[in-house]
This record gives C-alpha cells, structure tokens and sequence, in this order.
C-alpha cells in the first residue's frame, strides 16, 4: 500500500505539472495566470560500509536510499508562489498536531505584498541560522548535533522585510512540534508537576545578509518557546560563509538553552528515555570547507563539535556534561556533466564520543563509516 501510494503521489504531481505547463503555452501571460511550474526530482542513494565500537570493528554493508525527494513549485501570479516537498523514502505516521505526517517538509504559500515586506503561510523551516541547517538535504552527508536533532519543518506563518537587495529581516510564528506533547518531552515523573502550554508555539527572528558581492554571507536566528507550562527554551544560533574561487568555507554555532529536555538527545541516553529530564543546554560547532579544485572535482573537509549537559540537578539526572562528540568527515565529489545535476561521492565520517560526567547516562559507541555513489 505504501508503495502505490507513493507511486500515486509521483504521478499526480507529473499530471498537473504537465497540465499546468500546457495551460502556459496558450494563455498570455498576465498577473493571475500561472508563470512557471517548477518539478524536481532528488535521489541519494549509497553503499554504507559501517564500523562501530572501540576498537572499531566492521558491522555492516549495505545499499540504502538516504533520500528520495520530489520537490514542487511555482509561480500562480507574479506575487504568488508555492512550494511543496515531500521525502518520498521517510515512512511516517501523520501526526495529530498539524494532521501532516514528517515525510512532508514543505507545503506552503508565500505572498509578496511588494519589493520589501512578503508573507509565507504553510508548513515551512524553523528559522534557525547556520549554512548547514539550510542546505538541500541531499548536499549533506551528516548533519551536526542540534540540527539533527530539532524538528525543522513546521506549520506557521512567517513575514519577511527586505530594506535592500543583500539585507533580509523575518518574524516567524509556527507550532513547536508536530504530536502529542508527551512525544514532544516524554513522561513527566509523579513528583514533577507538569502541563501543557497554553501557546506551544515558536516565536522566531532571523537575520540574512550579505558582503562584498556575496562573498560574505551571513544567517542568524534566535527562537524562543515553551515546552511546557511555565517552562522556557531558548535557542540563538548562527553562521558566517565565506566564498572565494574555488573555495568555499562557512562556520556554524547553536547554543539552546531550556528547563525541559525538547530536543531529546540526552534523555535518549538515559536508561528511561521515555521520561522528563530537565535543565538541559545544547551546544554544537562546525566548519566545512569545499575546494573545487577543477571543474569537474570538489574537495570536502568538515568536522564538527557537540556537548550536551545539565546545568542543574533534577530528580533524574546530576549535573554536568551528558554527551561530548568530535566528529570528522572527508570526502570527493565528481561532476562528470557540464553542470552539478549529477556527482559521484565518496565519504569517510568518524564519530568520537568521550566518557561523560554525568553517570546516569550512556556513552554511544564510537563509528567510523565510509560511504559511496551518487546524488
């Protein structure tokens, strides 16, 4: 079943491409007919050879689909466009919350009022800052800690003002998650008295921009919610990319701040996950440099910094650090056509966690995994 309704989906969206398409050859173009239909196609698919524990032994080898995305937009009007995106490989219920499953990233209008202000309404990004957390998902091979683990894709409304053409300001509203509030921060203990927001929403400003004929790009974010009554998470993150040539090289901070444990990540560690851990801080830092050395080839080196810890004892957890990752990827990307439709990837990523302070929780084991196809 879920694979005709997939194959259903693929084809709906090909016929109105196609009906959307023909109805533009013969209609003159005016301010309420469609100017552009816009249909993509995304596929990752790899050979994984994965390698874990300490000393690092091999586990498995295997071919996998990491991504399958059909992606579709377009223009109604001249102020007018849409967009829908759906991973086509991520199985997923559809969530009370919003009524959408998580396979669904993107189902939205945007509205521009004129060259300055525009309005987006729909399931769209968190406004989160860094160059990572805003690539395509098929250019990025490993996520880091925070932008792995938050939930990024969110029904709201989002209003942006353009002052000039390299300066972008945005005000966001969207829910802050897509289940039930238990899924979201788990079970609260008998001796901690918790309830749902009233409001559980995400209250979100970002700030874009760039220098020097782009060569300076910034993105930064700060967000704000409650996880639950009474309770507050806060998150500002941030990055700085600079493109010369043939290199390109950006550097990406998160920090969150909160009572609750909404990311999940140290409470996946515990030995009751399904349980409230409180008084948590997020930090991750990252750098990725891209050398095209020639037309047709491109160097990638990233590593990537994580440490997640309580920043006062609960009923459940002492205080101190719960996680401490170090991680490293290389790679070599080849472009055998004229453009970037197409290349060859090979990927090697280490992953080293060390020892935490904090005994309640687990140590993940150390990875090292080394991938290769094509995207």
């Amino acid at each position: 079943m879920k694979q005709k309704y997939h194959f259903s989906i693929v084809l709906a969206l090909i016929c109105s491409w196609g009906c959307l398409s023909s109805s533009s050859l013969f209609a003159q173009p005016t301010d309420e007919t469609p100017k552009s239909v816009n249909l993509s196609l995304h596929l990752r698919p790899a050979f994984h050879a994965q390698f874990n524990g300490t000393p690092l032994e091999f586990e498995r080898g295997e071919f996998k689909f990491d991504h399958i995305i059909v992606d579709l937009g377009g223009d109604v009007t001249s102020k007018l466009s849409y967009r829908y995106l759906q991973r086509l490989n991520k199985v997923s219920p559809v969530f009370i919350k919003e009524n959408l499953p998580s396979s669904i990233d993107y189902a939205y209008l945007k509205y521009s009022f004129n060259g300055l202000f525009s309005m987006t309404a729909g399931k769209q990004a968190l406004s989160i800052g860094g160059f990572e957390y805003n690539k395509y998902p098929v250019d990025v091979y490993d996520y880091s800690g925070i932008s792995n683990l938050v939930t990024c894709y969110l029904t709201g409304i989002q209003i942006a003002f353009t002052p000039t053409q390299n300066q972008e300001f945005s005000f966001q509203i969207v829910n802050n998650r897509m289940g039930t509030w238990r899924e979201a921060v788990g079970i609260p203990q008998t001796a901690l008295q918790l309830e749902p927001p009233v409001l559980p929403l995400y209250y979100s400003l970002g700030w874009n921009s760039s220098y020097l004929d782009n060569s300076l790009q910034l993105r930064y974010a700060a967000n704000i919610t409650s996880p639950a009554k009474g309770k507050t998470l806060m998150m500002v993150s941030g990055g700085q990319m600079w493109q010369s040539g043939p290199f390109t090289i950006y550097i990406d901070a998160f920090y969150q701040h909160s009572e609750i444990d909404f990311l999940g990540g140290i409470r996946s560690l515990t030995a009751r996950p399904q349980n409230v851990v409180e008084n948590v801080n997020y930090f991750s830092l990252l750098g990725e440099a891209n050398y095209r050395f020639l037309p047709q080839w491109n160097i990638l080196l990233k590593c990537f910094y994580n440490n997640f810890s309580t920043y006062e004892s609960s009923g459940s957890l002492d205080k101190g650090i719960c996680l401490t990752s170090w991680n490293y990827q290389a790679g070599v990307e080849f472009y055998p056509m004229k453009d970037d439709n197409l290349h060859l990837f090979l990927t090697a990523t280490f992953k080293n966690y060390l020892e935490p302070a904090v005994t309640q929780v687990a140590t993940p084991d150390n990875s090292f995994r080394v991938s290769s196809w094509f995207v």
